[in-house]
């Protein structure tokens, strides 16, 4: 009899987990959970529908909305979507790893008689000026690119496709000019390093100065991308607008360099542009003659000033040099990678991009450099540039219409 029993209680306890496992059909995982209302989800395959259930051990704890594609982690795609809790008892129990799911159809449709609608793909305006902060943005379309290195540092690699939706990036880094804007408007200090350079009217006594790409730290550059509707990249949007796109042979397809494969000396704000009087000549006398300066003095240039040689495919301005940029990635191995590292997880966010204090090595495309040292309260390490989502607003309505922007 006690065998019996326990055979029994097996026999109901395996139905019990066959009957759970068949009301919903598994989809994916939560990858990582933001605090702004969005979670990221790593997909079976991609997807059209909208709305998923967030399962904890095949209970409902609430569900996920508004599902954009952000690219694609080795096969599956990644997503952001907008989550919310069933009920208040909920909130402990999502985290990564937790699956996403549907309920099953109980009827099911032949597609066969349904009638196939053709949708025309939206065609977006190449160039635009935001709204808040009237600044040039580039469309970086859809599509696939070799992110990653494998011959370069070891938090490169590897090389891996990734697929990412359209968005708009910024042409220009944003300039201290364009910070002071946004902190007078919300009543927010003024960085130190501005100290001596702001008149009694709050503008800045210094033109030169002004055009400058502001320095500030993590969440201060989160702050102004907030602020503007925008948001700041993450790496590999970041590092898309910054490469050759694979269409483009001619050995360049994967570049080192913004501009091809071989560092030239003297294109670009790196440590290299500051060797001698000459290096560089052309466009420090083009910067001489604009702000009317007898000598130029080692550092940051002006956002706005720069090689036509040395611009990203796209045209995307200082990816290269001139002040390295925060994106919103955390620092993280790429999959694939087998190397950890004491330094990867949610503590350092990714930097991008060379700077005029850094060689030739941190100017490549592929680098990867942190901050957040000792915190992205306080290390205010690097510069501005946004991104933004497209939205119907950016759809050309009708060809030959006029201007793009």
């Amino acid at each position: 009899m006690k065998y019996l029993r326990t055979f029994l209680a097996l026999i109901f306890a395996l139905m019990f987990i066959s009957a759970d496992n068949d009301s919903f059909i598994i989809r994916g995982r939560v990858e990582s959970i933001r605090n702004d209302g969005y979670i990221t989800v790593l997909f079976d395959s991609e997807t059209s529908e909208n709305e998923y259930l967030l399962l904890n051990e095949n209970r409902i704890i609430g569900k996920i909305n508004t599902l954009r594609l952000l690219g694609y982690s080795g096969e599956k795609p990644r997503y952001i979507a907008l989550y919310e809790y069933s009920d208040k008892t909920a909130v402990l129990l999502l985290k990564a790893g937790i699956e996403i799911a549907i309920k099953p159809v109980e009827k099911t449709r032949d597609k066969r008689t349904e009638k196939k609608v053709f949708l025309e793909k939206p065609v977006y305006k190449t160039v635009i000026i935001s709204q808040v902060d009237r600044r040039e943005m580039v469309l970086i379309p859809g599509g696939k690119f070799l992110m990653g290195s494998n011959s370069g540092d070891e938090d490169e690699y590897p090389e891996h496709m990734v697929n990412l939706t359209e968005y708009y990036i910024d042409r220009f880094e944003v300039s201290n000019e364009d910070y002071r804007i946004y902190a007078d408007s919300k009543a927010i200090k003024y960085p130190e390093y501005w100290s001596g350079k702001i008149s009694d009217g709050n503008g800045f006594n210094d033109l030169y100065f002004s055009r400058l790409p502001v320095i500030v730290s993590y969440h201060e550059a989160e702050g102004y991308a907030r602020w503007c509707g925008k948001r700041l990249p993450d790496e590999m949007e970041w590092e898309k607008a910054a490469r050759f796109p694979p269409s483009q042979g001619k050995g360049n397809s994967w570049s080192d360099y913004t501009w091809g494969n071989q560092f030239r000396e003297g294109i670009s704000n790196t440590d290299e542009f500051w060797n001698s009087e000459q290096t560089g000549i052309n466009l420090k006398t083009v910067i001489k003659q604009k702000y009317n300066l007898t000598v130029l003095t080692r550092g940051l240039i002006p956002v706005d000033i720069y090689d036509t040689e040395a611009v990203s495919y796209y045209g995307i301005v200082h990816m290269d040099g001139n002040a390295s940029e925060w994106t919103g990635s955390w620092y993280n191995g790429y999959e694939m990678n087998r190397k950890g590292s004491k330094k990867y997880g949610t503590q350092y966010k990714v930097i991008k991009g060379g700077s005029h204090n850094l060689g030739r090595n941190e100017a490549r495309v592929t680098d990867r450099k942190i901050g957040g040292i000792p915190d992205l309260y306080r290390d205010r390490i690097s510069g501005i540039r946004c991104v933004k989502d497209i939205t119907d607003n950016d759809r050309i309505k009708e060809s030959g219409s006029g201007s793009n922007i």
